[in-house]
């Protein structure tokens, strides 16, 4: 018999450690949680009490699933806070202005 060259490997690159895998696996970062990033936005933009609300349900759902975004919902609970505040003040003095504007007459 004649002397055969010997197999060559089909991947790019050889193994450099027989038994173990030619590339690391790739380990992918969990998701951000969806409620999060809404706690976020509707605390900041859109209606302050909502955000709250969702920061309350992403904490307990990262809490579950140990997504991503703890401190998107924090932050989304801390300026729904702040906002909610914030607009609950400029209610009362408007309608102290309303009511000393209205007395007036």
């Amino acid at each position: 018999m004649t002397d055969l060259p010997p197999p060559q490997h089909s991947s790019p690159t050889p193994n450099p450690m027989p038994g173990h895998p030619p590339y690391p696996p790739h380990a992918y970062p969990a998701p951000f949680n969806t409620y999060a990033i809404l706690a976020l936005v509707l605390g900041a933009m859109v209606f302050p009490p909502l955000g709250i609300y969702f920061a309350k349900k992403a904490k307990e759902q990262i809490a579950w699933t140990g997504e991503r975004g703890a401190e998107l919902a924090t932050a989304g609970a801390v300026v729904g806070w702040i906002f909610t505040i914030f607009y609950g003040l400029m209610i009362v003095v408007w309608c102290g202005a309303a009511a000393v504007f209205l007395s007036s007459e």
